[in-house]
């Protein structure tokens, strides 16, 4: 039988280690995960590329932080790959970009499985030296396992000129012979965070 004065050191441990399972951070899957944008040549000629390699977190604070690994942009055509990482992005000298947000973990954590929540968020995209913020809604979806699953209601319109790649655009229309490559691109995201345990 449990003495009366260990019973409420129990009762904490208990309430702590509930917390830690509540409070628990979660690691994005880059199997699961995908970030995509679309290209538009000589006005009409629309092509999809995403980024192969993603990492991330979200802390049990609700801060998100979500690496973009440049160097990993695919686009089906490696010269074109290749010619992106040397005239667009610039990869040995900027071989990321970093998205960062606050969401409420708390809401999230309360969510029941499948179930779906619809949250409006500030992302920031940080590239080549500018950050440049972005008001945004994101579908949230409560997985079986106490992940969840995030994705872009919308497109996200990123522009070349405001994070200084307007030059590198125009480099790749003077080599591919093309007579225009559009400035802005629409950019999709759909991630899936699981838990750390």
């Amino acid at each position: 039988m449990l003495k009366k004065s260990a019973l409420p050191i129990l009762l904490a441990a208990g309430f702590s280690f509930m917390s830690l399972n509540v409070a628990a951070d979660w690691t994005l899957d880059p199997d699961q995960s995908s970030l995509h944008f679309v290209s538009i040549k000589n006005g009409t000629t629309a092509e999809t590329h995403r980024f192969a390699e993603l990492e991330g977190k979200v802390a049990d604070n609700g801060k998100v932080n979500l690496g973009v690994h440049l160097a990993s942009v695919e686009t089906q055509i490696p010269i074109r790959n290749e010619r992106m990482h040397e005239m667009l992005f610039d990869t040995k000298n900027t071989p990321m970009a970093n998205i960062t947000a606050q969401v409420d973990v708390a809401g999230f954590e309360k969510m029941a499985e499948g179930t779906i929540a619809n949250e409006d968020v500030k992302l920031t995209l940080s590239l080549h030296g500018k950050t440049i913020d972005y008001d945004t809604r994101l579908q949230v979806v409560k997985l079986a396992n106490g992940g969840i699953a995030v994705s872009t209601k919308q497109p996200l319109l990123v522009k070349a000129e405001d994070f200084g790649l307007g030059d590198g655009v125009e480099a790749l229309r003077e080599i591919a012979g093309l007579t225009s490559i559009a400035a802005a691109v629409p950019v999709t995201a759909n991630l899936v965070f699981r838990v750390n345990k």
